[in-house]
């Protein structure tokens, strides 16, 4: 978003931030942190998308979770997620680079949708910033029924989510 819209201060600012706080968690903690972080963190990540039982499934909602759940192989939904990240990255950065002057409420409509549907390691929690953009779009007033209806959904995004989880471990009897 930042490259496309043409925010180099803005992508520089964030880069030495990232590098400070990186630096400061590496001073504070110690270098170990980082390679903990790489050589163990990142592989879990990939343990819990590759889980043959889907115990987590239902607490992510995203395009290569939900692909799991309805037992789709690892395989094919990882495919299908890179389908989906590919179209959220054009779609961010056309929409960035060509419709500058869209209203700002739509554009981060948009980013943070394109986050939702670009990753597939996300819990409900992680979309709270995309209900408040849902919710921005509803108090302006700019959404036609269809609109406010897809606006609703994603504000009980976390509660499907959450919810399908509890009948997916709901005793049958």
């Amino acid at each position: 978003m930042l490259i496309a819209s043409g925010r180099w201060r803005v992508f520089a600012s964030a880069a030495a931030t990232a590098l400070v706080l990186a630096a400061a968690t590496a001073l504070v903690f110690g270098p170990q942190v980082w390679v903990d972080f790489v050589t163990k963190g990142l592989p879990i990540n990939d343990l819990v998308l590759a889980d043959p039982e889907r115990i987590a499934t239902p607490f992510y909602p995203t395009v290569f979770m939900n692909l799991r759940g309805l037992d789709l192989s690892y395989g094919a939904a990882m495919a299908v997620q890179l389908c989906f990240s590919v179209f959220a990255v054009a779609a961010v950065a056309w929409a960035f680079r060509f419709r500058r002057d869209a209203d700002p409420r739509w554009l981060m409509a948009l980013f943070l949708a394109c986050a939702v549907c670009g990753v597939p390691y996300l819990l409900s929690y992680d979309t709270l910033a995309l209900t408040f953009a849902a919710l921005l779009l509803l108090a302006h007033g700019s959404l036609d029924p269809k609109g406010q209806r897809f606006a609703q959904l994603i504000y009980w995004l976390p509660l499907i989510q959450i919810g399908s989880a509890i009948s997916m471990f709901r005793d049958p009897r």
